[in-house]
């Protein structure tokens, strides 16, 4: 008597197929709304380790921080911000370097330390880098739509009167850039004006544009971080990764610009006395960590 096959049978095979269509509806649904936002498949196995990662950062923070006779509901929050945050470095770590997907587990492991022991939890810093760089990079093959456009800029200025002018600066640069490169978007030279007006008066209200005096740890950072990351920019091999969209080749020459664009936003952030900001040393962790995947590992192939 033949055994039954059930991986093959007729009720997985459709089961199969009923969960692509519906992973390929959602991602349909989502890029209705933005064309730079990416779904967050489960199915794939670095999105199913990055969540579950999450999930653990999550339960630790808010169990350190509990340890620290805090409240149960500010330590939950304090864990929930950790658990967001190390995603969100995972998630500018795949803008970065798009080629290597393994590589932007390193930026995660390196970031334990400064999202759980010390609290550095800027979400929204977070979350505005990472949609400056699918701007310019175009990781998901499209165009910033119109609401992107409005979300991302909105964003630039509440950060830039809530925190400082270099949000909006480099926000200006990042529609630039895009208003210049490959496809320009050319609506974005006119959001990239208006940005750069906001960040000007901001900055004669404000006036905090002097640089801090630097630590030795600082110093060590800064140098250390520029000697890792700068040999991924100059890297000029064509691109495998493709969009998620249009299935072609991302541009290497945007995707080179983004790189830059992450490192000068890094000095910037270290450099400048912006305290409440707490951005730099997560931004020191994706560089240090993708150069040093770059210099461990390189394009030898690594599977989950």
């Amino acid at each position: 008597m033949m055994a039954f096959d059930f991986y093959n049978s007729p009720f997985t095979l459709i089961l199969r197929n009923f969960k692509i269509q519906e992973r390929n509806t959602l991602s349909m649904d989502i890029y209705r709304i933005s064309s730079i936002g990416r779904p967050l498949d489960p199915g794939y196995p670095t999105n199913r380790l990055m969540i579950r990662i999450s999930a653990i950062v999550l339960v630790a923070a808010s169990l350190f921080h509990l340890s620290l006779n805090n409240t149960i509901s500010i330590s939950i929050i304090y864990g929930i911000t950790a658990g967001i945050s190390v995603f969100l470095v995972w998630a500018i770590s795949r803008e970065i370097d798009p080629d290597h997907e393994i590589a932007a587990f390193v930026p995660v492991i390196l970031s334990f330390i400064p999202v759980i022991l010390f609290g550095i939890h800027p979400v929204l810093p977070l979350l505005w880098l990472l949609l400056l760089l699918r701007i310019v990079d175009r990781s998901t093959g499209l165009k910033a739509g119109i609401f992107d456009t409005i979300a991302v800029f909105l964003l630039s200025v509440f950060l830039t009167y809530q925190m400082t002018w270099m949000f909006g600066i480099l926000a200006a640069t990042a529609f630039f850039i895009d208003s210049r490169a490959s496809s320009p978007n050319k609506v974005h030279l006119i959001a990239s004006i208006l940005m750069l007006a906001a960040s000007i008066f901001s900055i004669s209200i404000v006036n905090n544009t002097a640089i801090a005096d630097i630590s030795l740890m600082e110093t060590t950072a800064l140098l250390s971080m520029a000697i890792l990351f700068i040999p991924s920019i100059l890297d000029s091999r064509k691109l495998k990764s493709k969009g998620d969209m249009t299935g072609e080749s991302l541009d290497t020459l945007r995707v080179k610009m983004g790189k830059i664009l992450f490192l000068i936003t890094a000095i910037l952030f270290l450099l400048i006395d912006i305290e409440y900001a707490h951005l730099w040393p997560l931004l020191w962790c994706v560089a240090a960590g993708i150069g040093l995947y770059r210099i461990l590992i390189g394009d030898r192939p690594v599977e989950l």
